[in-house]
């Protein structure tokens, strides 16, 4: 032990620093007495100066005598401890001793100053109430000065002499009184040190040499006590250390006492890097404390500070502790700790630690996160995927769906917890349709009823899911009534536009057949004429000619007949599906627009090169867009001047289809509005001419009724260059 520390050391440093302080109050009075009395005679002998000064200068002002006054002042100041004297009259200095002129007039001192060397006043000489002048004077004090030190010093000499004696007396009666509790002080260090083999050799029969022997029977007991708190620590270690959970144990102020092994293996961190040196917040992101603690302040409303306050706020409210933290390791990783912390508290109930007992959930929360984002994405992919999902068990129970589903039948997610299918629809059957559906996925269409009662029409695409080894259904449902009203509509459109189509075509075929009773009517006409002529003019009449010429009027009529038939059985209006001859249909074609090509000088070509002939169909449509491709045709080329007009129908067989092609030689398609040619109404003809809706009625009734291809294209061949319809009919 060093001596500074020792009791002996400490019991004269306080003796002598009471003595000090002491000595020093009483010096301290002395010299405040000693002071005052002295700036009371200074006082005194200033109010005795003035009142010479009274009566010594007051004649010979009233005399006007300044050489007088001149050597009176000067006696003054060698004589009475007067530093300087001069007397003011009327502004001006008519007599002074050791006073410069021209400094300025000195203000008067309100009291003594013994550190000042000069008390500075002045008084008025003043006799039967006048005025004679104004005597400023300045008084020695260096004497009081001088006087203070002498007292301090020789006070200073004796205090230290006193001291000197106390250290003296003091040091040997501490000595006498702690010879021995230097060997008490060594051998308890030793029990400190948990060295019990000790004995104390103390042969005094006063209290020390009793307490000498207490003293050896303590450390006798402490030492089996020692022994046996030591095993019991030894299995504490054991168990602190190898179990599965970590375990940080902190004072009242969150500084580490103790870490365990699991501990020190999961933060990276040695206990003996920690203990007593760290806060438990070195494992903690400061941002989730702050949010932690904003979290507390909130739901306790009162402030809970971002500290060590934040951890063990509910524990000091008598409060079950435990939530999921964030750890940071040593080498910056982080990991997830469900904490849960407990007070430990003395006999009186006043905390004085706490334990932390925490196990790694890192694995279980990466689990749950990647549950939970993939629960995420589902409902994601669910609320996004444009259908109204939802799984049904094998009982036709809800069981999974999406926030869209419910929100289309109006029902909230606590009823959802009870909904069958036979709530929404009312026509299904589980026990009949349910496992069919989920063995073989089909779409289908039907009704749902919403919660008020009200239905709409769906579109169901159903299917078969394992989840959790059971099979359930799943079905993708999409609100169908502004589809269904669309195809409504459209298909009124397309009825019209049939309408309009077959319209046209009537008077397309108006024209044809004028083309074609054109020259029949012409026969009859001329013939009749003849006879007519004949009769007036008395020609007379063969009756071989008569014949002949009834002959030709009769094919004629009968022409006639024929091509109202052709007509009449194009124009009907049944649109079934029949085996027929594209042959035929094509030969048909040709016969109605035969007339309207010859006088058009346009020559019709057919070119088969295939004897798949034989089509399951309906027969007049295919007429219907054959024709109107082949009217199409004729007007492009009466657009033109060219000598060779040449339309050329094509019929191949190609990859299971079967294609019939019409091209002209018109020059083609201007490729500005090729794209544009199928839609409703676009047309390049004149209003007179056409109606825009030939080319697109002709592509509906290809894709529509024969799930077939409608285009065209510009290509140059032997007969030149023109726009080319190609027809593509699935066999």
């Amino acid at each position: 032990m060093k001596f500074f520390h020792s009791l002996r050391f400490k019991l004269v440093a306080f003796s002598i620093i009471i003595e000090i302080i002491v000595l020093s109050l009483l010096i301290f009075n002395a010299h405040r007495l000693i002071l005052s009395h002295l700036t009371t005679q200074s006082q005194k002998q200033i109010e005795s100066i003035k009142a010479n000064f009274q009566a010594s200068i007051l004649p010979l002002l009233v005399e006007r005598d300044y050489g007088s006054l001149d050597s009176l002042l000067n006696q003054f100041t060698q004589t009475k401890n007067i530093a300087y004297i001069f007397i003011v009259k009327e502004d001006r200095i008519i007599s002074n001793a050791k006073w410069k002129e021209q400094n300025k007039l000195p203000q008067q001192d309100t009291q003594i100053d013994p550190t000042d060397n000069i008390y500075d006043t002045y008084m008025d000489i003043i006799f039967a109430n006048q005025s004679y002048g104004r005597v400023y004077f300045g008084l020695d004090m260096s004497f009081l000065r001088q006087a203070q030190n002498e007292l301090l010093s020789q006070s200073f000499i004796i205090a230290l002499i006193e001291i000197l004696l106390s250290i003296i007396l003091l040091f040997s009666i501490g000595y006498l009184l702690t010879k021995h509790l230097s060997t008490l002080t060594q051998l308890a260090e030793k029990i400190s040190q948990n060295q019990f083999d000790i004995d104390i050799n103390i042969n005094a029969k006063d209290e020390l040499g009793l307490f000498a022997k207490t003293f050896n029977m303590m450390s006798q007991k402490i030492k089996k006590q020692f022994s046996t708190i030591q095993q019991q620590n030894e299995i504490k270690k054991a168990i602190f250390d190898n179990m599965s959970h970590i375990i940080i144990v902190t004072n009242e102020n969150g500084i580490i006492t103790s870490f365990n092994k699991p501990a020190e293996i999961l933060l990276g961190y040695k206990a003996s890097e920690l203990i007593g040196k760290f806060s438990i917040e070195l494992f903690h992101d400061k941002d989730e404390i702050l949010k932690v603690s904003q979290e507390l302040s909130a739901k306790f409303n009162q402030e809970i500070p971002a500290n060590f306050t934040t951890f063990v706020y509910k524990t000091n409210q008598d409060l079950y502790n435990q939530r999921d933290w964030k750890y940071i390791t040593k080498d910056g990783k982080t990991v997830i700790i469900n904490l849960t912390i407990t007070a430990l508290k003395n006999e009186d109930g006043n905390i004085y630690g706490y334990i932390g007992v925490g196990e790694n959930k890192t694995e279980t929360y990466k689990l749950e996160k990647s549950l939970k984002e993939e629960s995420h994405r589902v409902k994601t992919i669910l609320e996004n995927a444009g259908d109204f999902i939802h799984v049904l068990d094998n009982a036709g129970n809800l069981i999974m769906y999406s926030d869209s589903f419910l929100d289309s039948l109006g029902y909230t997610k606590e009823e959802a917890k009870t909904l069958n299918v036979r709530d929404w629809d009312k026509t299904f059957d589980p026990e009949s349709m349910l496992q069919d559906l989920i063995d073989h996925p089909q779409i289908f269409e039907t009704i749902h009823t919403r919660k008020d009662g009200t239905t709409f029409a769906v579109e169901i695409k159903t299917k078969g899911i394992l989840l959790d080894n059971h099979k359930y259904l799943y079905a993708a449902s999409r609100d169908i009534t502004e589809r269904l009203e669309a195809q409504k509509q459209l298909h009124q459109k397309d009825i019209l536009l049939q309408q309009q189509s077959r319209l046209a075509s009537m008077g397309e075929m108006i024209g044809n057949i004028a083309h074609q009773w054109r020259q029949p009517l012409s026969v009859i006409s001329t013939l009749s004429t003849s006879y007519k002529l004949k009769q007036e003019f008395d020609l007379g009449i063969d009756s071989t000619q008569v014949f002949e010429d009834m002959e030709k009027i009769n094919e004629s009529a009968q022409h006639l007949s024929q091509t109202i038939d052709d007509f009449r059985n194009f124009f009907k209006s049944s649109n079934e599906n029949t085996h027929f001859s594209v042959l035929g249909v094509i030969e048909d074609c040709e016969k109605m627009t035969a007339a309207t090509y010859h006088n058009h000088f346009i020559e019709l070509k057919k070119d088969i090169k295939t004897s798949h002939l034989e089509y399951y169909g309906s027969s007049s449509m295919l007429s219907q867009v054959i024709l109107n491709v082949l009217s199409n045709a004729k007007d492009a080329l009466n657009e033109i001047e060219k000598d060779d007009k040449i339309v050329t129908i094509t019929v191949s067989l190609e990859k299971n289809n079967l294609i019939i092609s019409i091209k002209d030689n018109a020059g083609g398609v201007p490729e500005e509005i090729i794209e544009k040619i199928f839609d409703p109404y676009f047309t390049t003809k004149h209003q007179s001419q056409g109606t825009g809706i030939g080319l697109y009625m002709s592509s509906q009734i290809i894709q529509k009724h024969f799930k077939g291809e409608f285009s065209v294209q510009n290509i140059k061949d032997k007969n030149g260059f023109g726009a080319q319809f190609d027809i593509k009919l699935p066999l």
